[in-house]
């Protein structure tokens, strides 16, 4: 069986290819023989390589054998690329510039007569040492093929199939699932009265039997998705991480604010707020760990939802199960029935199995042989479906791999790579860089196969097209699968199934590894093609061990957790990366690099593949140029980048380039001169003006792929000069955009005529026209049969248009956007389009208008417009009177918001409404007061879920008791005429009325909420607490607020907090009683509060924070927060107050009289922060709790100097000691830290000088910012734990510590984590 050295066998056709390529040009070395000599050794050795690649699982000696064969090829073909790369240089910078436009024969004939002039003896003299070595070496491992027993194979002779594979993989039903498909949705909708909840469903199986597609079926299954009001997804995999996994369900519930927020903790409490009360049902795919404090710690985050909320559990491991305690689905294999089902599906796609007889009876047995695994029998399918010839099938059926029973691969799935042809093997399993579960893109795959010799075109065909077939045809053989990323647009994303993923590590045999995996040196020391995960800290430390491997072909960094800013240590860019001279493909992408090393690739000379994308870089280095080999260059999403180098044109090879989203760069004229450009994405033409581009530029440009922006159309004179730009011919271009930038035009009929010629291919999907200068919009916009296609469509700031084009059959537009249209009056029938018999607009899912100051009137045609419509938006239309369609039944937004004029007096047919906001547009607001319109138009509203109203003064009240039950956040703000109504009948309504959160903004009485916050309610002047339901509670800046009671027992709230209610003057009474879930407490800017009531705080209080109320007077309490305002009345350690000794962490601010007697007497205290305390010197001179492990020191001005027994008995203060905003303080002591200090952070010391000659042995992280005089560091006293250094805005350190330069440079270099002003080195 051909498996093990998928990879490293191909290194073979890859040699074959560079000879094959430069046997012309290596004449030069008048070889006398050698390269016909290499060319029948490699000959030679190939015709057993396939042997030796079935032989090396077994054999040792063969497995030996194949790694030096590997490495003797690979310096092979690094030296020719060497050799290739020098004579490129020479065509590109040498005297004969007129051959850079000729082919490479061309080139290579002329180098084959005079290339031995103009290179240097020294290097040919090298050159063919090198090659004589290499042959040498070759020619033993030749020798000892008749010792190692290899016999000699000849390939079958298969050839690339021209066909087209299928570009998707028809997704199977769930064969013989039936039994556990009811199962699981019956335990979905389960509505026991006894359930809790949350309830965890683990589905346990082996690897292949269908988890995860079960898991799907039921996730997808219409009644499911209708019964959860939150659905979310999410692959575990592994290694365990808490964060991605909380990142990535609040991703996938749809918070999208979370790319910079890397704090797990911040992001729990996220979560727990999304899924507070609510009934959820999250899956949580491919489990392994088992470790009980692990997953109780995640599963506390779900503990919050409503009764009847699930988790299902995908896992192998009938441990993980166990550990849930849960009752679970166990899955078996498929029967022999269920089984043929399955493969018959996707074997006999295109083909009926009755007409086939003798295929079907193979088919059956090999179904049988595949043990009822649903992953083994698609995957076998997907390789048969190509095979018409029965001989095919019974080959497979009699393969010796069935037998195997040592091995952790399914045989079906070791059967369908052995049965791949050679070219598709190497391509396979070169994709075992990519970590398990990973999704990966299409186009970065084929550009890293093709950078990497994998794909080799032959006669005229496109190499990107050859790998999108290769790409195609593993994929219709179900080796890759695609997955659908709502993040991604229309990026189109693929993983494996991990045990397919398996076979591809074990086909690669190590050539291919993730660094993560890699156990030892001796690992990577094979290694060709390497992938790592990304983190925080630089990297320096994780990418140690790569330095110098220098037969290293592929680097690629992965963003696993999604994370956001991450920068790369400067040792890594100028020390490990220039040590790797071999490669051939090179990712920095997405790190937040601003600068690349001058030299970096005169080093990196033989690379043919560089993403640079989503960097913050702002120029590239001139050595770019002398990348004669790139072919892909990637450059998307570097928002800073300015400008590329001058002579780009020297990127002679150059065939795909990616600048899209790149706001700042202007694309330069000379990019123009890339003659071997086939792709450029993201285009932005910008005419006009002296370095400018001309429409003829345009024209001559057949490169242009993805995005084209055309700017400064106001330049083109006329219709003839726009005829120019070639626009119908740009069949690749996908995304288009037209600007003008002046508004004034000389003729209008001249504006028409040229957007007539600016018509785009029919492939179109996208289009943005913004600044138009015409009055009428061309024909071709309204043509359904022209653009049908088009996605997107936006119009803006076209300020002379007086209509709109007739968009209302354009097929699949789906987002339309038009703003900015000051001479539209009306939207008239016209803009439906012509009866047809489609419903106009019959695809349009999201409607935009917005800032149309003189649009007055929308007609409506009543003929079922806008079928699937979702989302529409109304903004900034002042003048805007006209009625809306009366049936917009797939609505699930609605925003109107500053049409003062428009008003809903019919009710409109919003079935599936789930969002209503509706701002400053007083006469729609007038629909919620009116009782008989608001229960009208509530018919056809059973799925509302938010409702949001401000500034509509006409508004007087809201009929409560007829709100759906489905309602669960309202938001009513600045609607001065209010009223929520105060008659019992009301308040009976409202005591049973249920919300998520409810904001009131000028209010005076609520109903209750989960989460409730009343704003700037100046007329409330009593609270009283809901009794039932709220959890949180936030008041705000209720200046009038007096008294808040608490009449009945709220056993559900736990967080209670109040801000800037300057006339408040206490809290409930019995709160221990009234209040007994409390566990936060904040009081900020209530100056008038009196001292806390009588009974005390409740028992089950953890985190109380006071800020600036001057008479409160200080319980379970861990934590605790005071903010006082730097009086002299005491506050704490009064006759009637002292600390609970049950308290952990302790902040105090701006408190004259706390004594070290009080401190010393909290004996459960660890955390201490103290800020602005006049007697911090001596409270450090008396001394400090012994239990402390974490002390901050800030904003002591008197603060001169640290005690030197102050600190150091302190023996438990491990975690952190900081000293911040302390301008007095001048050095710190000899000895004055305690020994078992691990970190030490020093920040806003103006006169801090200097600092311990001996830090403490166990130091292991030193923070030091904003400290002007400090003039050096204990560098002699350094221990050797101390591993993190950061410097910020020290102007005296900094010179001391620069890169690979400073005076201390050689005695930290040795640091995993240096980082000076954020940049890491």
């Amino acid at each position: 069986m051909e498996i093990g050295l998928a990879v490293g066998g191909a290194f073979l056709n890859v040699l074959f290819d560079r000879l094959a390529r430069r046997v012309e040009l290596l004449k030069m070395f008048h070889d006398d023989g050698l390269l016909e000599k290499l060319g029948n050794i490699l000959v030679g050795l190939q015709i057993v390589l396939s042997d030796a690649e079935n032989k090396q699982a077994s054999n040792q000696l063969v497995r030996q054998w194949l790694n030096k064969l590997q490495s003797a090829v690979d310096s092979a073909e690094n030296l020719m690329e060497q050799v290739n790369y020098e004579a490129l240089k020479l065509k590109v910078e040498g005297q004969h510039q007129n051959l850079a436009e000729t082919c490479n024969q061309q080139v290579f004939r002329f180098f084959s007569e005079c290339c031995g002039r103009r290179l240097s003896d020294d290097f040919l003299l090298n050159t063919k040492e090198k090659l004589e070595d290499t042959i040498k070496s070759l020619e033993e491992l030749e020798k000892q093929i008749g010792r190692l027993g290899l016999q000699r194979y000849f390939d079958s002779g298969k050839k690339l199939e021209t066909r087209t594979p299928s570009t998707s993989v028809i997704e199977s039903d769930v064969f013989g699932r039936q039994n556990e498909k009811k199962e699981l949705i019956d335990l979905l909708l389960s509505k026991d009265a006894s359930e809790k909840n949350l309830t965890v469903v683990p589905i346990v199986g082996m690897g292949g039997v269908g988890k995860t597609t079960l898991a799907k079926a039921a996730y997808n299954d219409e009644k499911v998705q209708s019964h959860f009001n939150l659905t979310a997804w999410f692959c575990v995999s592994e290694p365990y991480d808490a964060l991605r996994i909380t990142k990535g369900l609040l991703q996938d519930i749809g918070s999208f604010d979370l790319k910079d927020d890397d704090n797990l903790n911040r992001l729990q409490v996220k979560l727990k707020e999304k899924l507070n009360g609510k009934r959820f049902l999250i899956v949580l795919d491919d489990v392994w760990n088992d470790n009980y404090n692990e997953w109780d710690d995640l599963r506390n985050i779900f503990v919050h939802g409503d009764i009847g909320s699930k988790i299902i559990v995908t896992t192998r491991k009938e441990s993980v199960a166990l550990m849930m305690r849960s009752e679970q689905i166990s899955m078996d294999t498929l029967s022999i029935d269920d089984s043929w089902s399955l493969f018959k599906r996707h074997a006999f796609e295109n083909m009926d199995p009755m007409e086939h007889p003798e295929l079907e009876e193979v088919g059956k047995k090999i179904a049988a042989k595949c043990k009822g695994l649903p992953l083994a029998l698609k995957t076998l399918a997907g390789l048969l479906r190509s095979e018409s010839e029965v001989e095919g099938w019974r080959r497979i059926l009699r393969s010796e791999i069935w037998d195997l029973s040592n091995n952790d691969i399914l045989p079906a799935l070791m059967l369908s790579y052995d049965e791949l042809p050679p070219y598709l093997k190497p391509c396979f399993s070169y994709c075992a860089i990519f970590p398990k579960d990973y999704p990966f893109r299409k186009e970065q795959v084929i550009h890293l196969w093709i950078a990497n010799g994998l794909v080799v075109p032959r006669g005229d065909e496109r190499i990107q097209d050859l790998g999108n077939q290769f790409f195609l045809e593993l994929r219709s053989r179900s080796l890759f699968e695609r997955v659908r990323n709502p993040f991604q647009g229309n990026t189109e994303e693929f993983l494996m199934h991990d045990l397919v993923n398996d076979l591809a590590q074990i086909a690669s045999s190590k050539v291919c590894v993730r660094l993560e995996e890699c156990q030892g040196s001796h690992m990577l020391e094979r290694s060709r093609h390497l992938s790592y995960s990304m983190g925080l800290g630089g990297g320096f430390e994780k990418l140690t061990p790569v330095y110098k491997l220098e037969q290293l072909r592929t680097f690629l960094p992965i963003n696993i957790q999604g994370l956001c800013g991450i920068k790369l240590s400067e040792r890594v860019l100028h020390n490990i990366l220039p040590s790797l001279t071999s490669l051939r493909a090179l990712s920095l992408s997405p790190y937040w690099i601003k600068e690349l090393p001058k030299d970096l690739f005169i080093k990196l000379k033989l690379l043919r593949f560089l993403d640079l994308s989503r960097t913050k870089i702002t120029k590239l280095p001139n050595s770019i140029c002398a990348l004669y080999n790139l072919e892909t260059l990637l450059l998307s999403s570097c928002d800073d980048l300015v400008e590329l180098p001058l002579q780009m044109e020297k990127l002679i090879n150059l065939r795909h380039l990616d600048i899209s989203n790149t706001s700042c760069l202007k694309m330069p004229l000379h990019l123009s001169k890339l003659k071997s450009l086939q792709v450029l994405v993201g285009a932005e033409f910008l005419l006009g003006g002296p370095c400018g581009w001309r429409m003829e530029d345009l024209g001559e440009a057949h490169c242009l792929y993805g995005s084209l922006s055309i700017l400064e159309l106001q330049n083109v004179f006329d219709r003839r000069e726009a005829q120019n730009a070639n626009m119908r011919e740009k069949n690749h271009v996908e995304k288009l955009s037209l600007e003008w930038s002046e508004s004034n035009a000389d003729n209008s009929q001249t504006e028409r005529d040229i957007l007539d010629e600016l018509c785009p291919h029919t492939n179109i999907k996208a289009l943005q026209i913004s600044g138009y200068r015409g009055t009428q919009f061309s024909n071709w916009l309204a043509d359904h049969s022209f653009l049908k296609l088009l996605v997107q469509l936006s119009l803006s700031n076209c300020k002379d248009c007086f209509s709109l084009p007739a968009l209302g059959q354009l097929p699949c537009l789906k987002f339309l956007f038009i703003k900015e249209m000051h001479r539209i009056t009306e939207i008239t029938e016209e803009f439906y389009g012509s009866p047809s018999s489609k419903k106009p607009f019959n695809s349009l899912e999201e409607l935009v208008f917005a800032k149309m100051p003189e649009w007055k009137q929308w007609h409506v045609l009543g003929n079922g417009e806008f079928p699937a419509l979702r989302n529409l938006s109304i903004d900034d239309c002042p003048k805007l009177v006209g009625k809306f369609t009366e049936t917009l039944c797939s609505l699930t937004k609605l925003r109107i918001s500053r049409c003062p004029e428009l008003n809903l007096e019919t009710p409109i047919q919003l079935s599936s409404l789930k969002s209503f906001r509706v701002t400053g547009s007083p006469k729609v607001g007038v629909l919620f007061d009116d009782a008989e319109l608001f229960t009208s138009q509530l018919v056809g509203m059973k799925q509302i879920v938010l409702l949001e109203i401000s500034g509509c003064d006409s508004l007087t009240s809201l009929p409560i008791s007829i709100l759906p039950n489905s309602l669960k956040t309202i938001r009513i703000g600045h609607c001065r005429k209010f009223q929520m109504g105060a008659s019992d009948s009301t308040s009976k309504m409202i005591s049973n009325m249920f919300l998520e959160e409810l904001d009131l903004v000028e209010f005076e009485s609520v109903p209750r909420a989960r989460y409730l916050r009343v704003i700037s309610c100046h007329n409330l002047t009593r609270f009283l607490i809901p009794n039932g339901g709220t959890e949180r509670l936030q008041i705000m800046f209720c200046g009038n607020l007096e008294i808040l009671l608490s009449m009945a027992c709220a056993t559900q709230m736990t967080s209670l907090s109040i801000f800037g209610c300057k006339k408040l003057k206490r809290l409930p009474e019995r709160m221990q009683e009234l209040l007994p879930s409390l566990k936060e407490l904040r009081l900020f800017l209530c100056p008038e509060i009196e001292p806390f009531p009588d009974g005390g705080l409740p028992f089950n209080l953890q985190y109380l924070e006071i800020r600036d109320c001057e008479k409160l007077r200080l319980l379970s309490l861990t934590e605790l927060v005071i903010f006082h305002n730097g009086s002299d009345e005491e506050i704490v350690g009064g006759e009637n107050w002292e600390l609970p000794y049950s308290i952990h962490s302790l902040t105090v601010r701006n408190l004259k009289t706390l004594s070290s007697q009080l401190l010393n007497s909290l004996t459960s205290l660890e955390s201490l922060w103290t800020r602005n305390l006049p007697q911090v010197q001596s409270l450090l001179e008396e001394g400090l709790p012994s239990s402390l492990s974490e002390l901050c020191l800030y904003d002591h001005h008197e603060l001169h100097s640290i005690p030197t027994e102050g600190l150091r008995h302190l023996t438990s203060l491990r975690c952190l000691l900081t000293i911040k905003h302390c301008p007095n303080l001048q050095s710190l002591p000899e000895s004055s830290l305690p020994s078992s200090l691990s970190e030490l952070t020093i920040k806003h010391c103006p006169n801090l000088q200097s600092l311990p000659e001996s830090a403490p042995s166990s130091l292991s992280k030193l923070t030091i910012e904003n400290c002007p005089n400090l003039q050096s560091l204990p560098l002699k006293g350094m221990p050797s734990s101390l591993s993190k250094l950061s410097i910020r805005n020290c102007p005296l350190l900094k010179p001391l510590v620069k890169f690979d330069k400073g005076e201390y440079w050689p005695e930290i270099a040795h640091f995993s984590n240096i980082n000076i002003d954020g940049e890491y080195l």
